[in-house]
């Protein structure tokens, strides 16, 4: 057995190198092949071609790791997909907090007339003639009062969060 592997020893090796080129990795597959050769010591006797019977084994060696780092690479892919996905929604979930903190904020220095119009209008999705009809307000002073808390909202929301608004608003529409 000595002999056999100090005979394919180098045939393995070019084989496997000239195929991965990775020096450690060709040594490895290498040896995986002796590790069948000598499990399956008591068949070699019996083979007519042990040089083609040892390149076969070597091919489908190869084979098999080509398969498996294949198989790794959707798993890979797939992983970081899932996780982009969920990194994604947990980072939206944050801004969109955030910006719901300080857009409260702002809502309570508004004199409650807007604060209440802005509510109906921009969380309860409100039209101007509805919000009108149900605080019996003209829809043109609706409109004043809306316009008004807008122009404080957008007025004091932080650069930052104006930049989340754009990152939100493009993770929604990907």
């Amino acid at each position: 057995m000595d002999k056999a592997y100090q005979d394919y020893r180098d045939f393995l090796y070019v084989f496997f190198i000239k195929h991965v080129k990775i020096k450690s990795l060709a040594e490895d597959l290498a040896q995986d092949v002796f590790i069948k050769f000598w499990q399956k010591r008591d068949e070699i006797h019996s083979l007519e071609n042990i040089d083609a019977w040892l390149f076969t084994l070597a091919k489908n060696h190869l084979n098999d790791h080509y398969r498996r780092l294949a198989t790794e690479k959707k798993y890979q892919s797939a992983v970081w997909q899932e996780m982009e996905r969920h990194s994604n929604t947990v980072i939206r979930d944050i801004y969109k907090k955030e910006l719901e903190e300080e857009i409260q904020a702002l809502l309570e220095t508004l004199p409650p007339r807007q604060r209440e119009i802005y509510v109906l209008s921009r969380q309860q999705g409100m039209s101007l003639e509805e919000i009108g009809q149900t605080l019996d307000l003209s829809p043109n002073t609706v409109k004043n009062h809306l316009v008004k808390a807008l122009k404080v909202v957008r007025g004091g929301l932080s650069a930052a969060h104006l930049i989340q608004v754009f990152i939100l608003l493009e993770m929604l529409y990907k």
